[in-house]
């Protein structure tokens, strides 16, 4: 017997450049090229490319849902902001009958009132409210500011902002009086633009009228502005412009109050940096005393 042919029968036949081979336990599994597993490489390469692109996408889309609410809350807030940017009055409830309205007939009584903002105001100086020569234009035209306060409700500028509205004490016992403290604060600012404002109150009672110009402090030196103002806020860090107790309110008094506000333009701090600033003030009212009137 030729050994060696028989060696040659029993080996297998090559096929695409693969041995197979006959092991004792069976077939054995063929033995890869150095092509097939430069593809194989390839395969679990481009498979690791695929899961990284995957995680890529799936991040950069998590950053661009982030962003996008981060700017959807800023332009809600922005715009909460400029709706709030009005003038209000409000009254804590009380049980004596203390009322608001921005009539005189009080014919609808309320514990809440609004005027509506002066937008894009530019700056002008306290006597140009007036209106005397024109300086607003068609803006109204005063003799004084006890003739501005003489009107009701909304009536403002085209670049100031003027309220007027009451306080009445519809109490059921006419013997009743009632204390109440009045507030005007600042709500919020932004630019520094209530470096420059100017807010006249006129109060007006059975006593006569009463006005006053608040200003904010000189950041220069922490003092009364020189220039229409009468009194400095009394906590500008804290944003009160002022504070005062109204004593001895009898049933069926009325007390009137004008709120004017605008930026003037005479104030050193008014200049082209608080273009595009705003300011928020409100006034509050609340009922600290009541009893009966001591008879004489």
């Amino acid at each position: 017997m030729d050994l060696a042919k028989k060696k040659k029968d029993a080996a297998p036949e090559a096929q695409n450049g693969t041995v197979a081979s006959q092991g004792d336990k069976g077939p054995y599994i063929p033995a890869l090229s150095m092509e097939d597993q430069s593809k194989k490489y390839d395969v679990n390469t481009t498979a690791e490319k695929v899961r990284k692109r995957d995680w890529l996408i799936r991040i950069i889309a998590l950053i661009l849902l982030i962003l996008l609410l981060i700017i959807g809350i800023g332009y809600c807030s922005i715009s909460i902001l400029n709706k709030a940017g009005r003038f209000t009055v409000s009254l804590i409830p009380n049980d004596y009958g203390i009322q608001l309205a921005e009539t005189e007939d009080f014919q609808n009584p309320t514990l809440n009132l609004s005027a509506a903002p002066v937008t894009d105001m530019n700056n002008i100086t306290r006597t140009w409210i007036l209106n005397k020569n024109g300086e607003l234009g068609d803006d109204p035209t005063y003799d004084s500011f006890t003739e501005l306060a003489n009107q009701w409700g909304e009536h403002n500028g085209k670049n100031y902002l003027a309220y007027t509205f009451g306080v009445r004490n519809a109490g059921a016992e006419p013997d009743d009086v009632v204390t109440y403290r009045a507030s005007l604060v600042q709500n919020y600012e932004y630019k520094g633009a209530d470096e420059a404002v100017r807010i006249m109150v006129i109060r007006r009672t059975d006593k006569g009228d009463e006005s006053v110009i608040y200003a904010k402090p000189r950041t220069s030196d922490g003092k009364l502005e020189k220039f229409a103002a009468d009194k400095s806020f009394s906590d500008p860090e804290g944003g009160v412009v002022f504070e005062q107790v109204r004593s001895d309110f009898k049933v069926g008094e009325i007390d009137r109050y004008t709120v004017v506000i605008w930026l003037e333009g005479e104030d050193p701090e008014c200049v082209n940096a608080i273009m595009g600033g705003e300011a928020k003030f409100s006034m509050q009212f609340e009922v600290i005393g009541g009893g009966k009137a001591e008879v004489d």
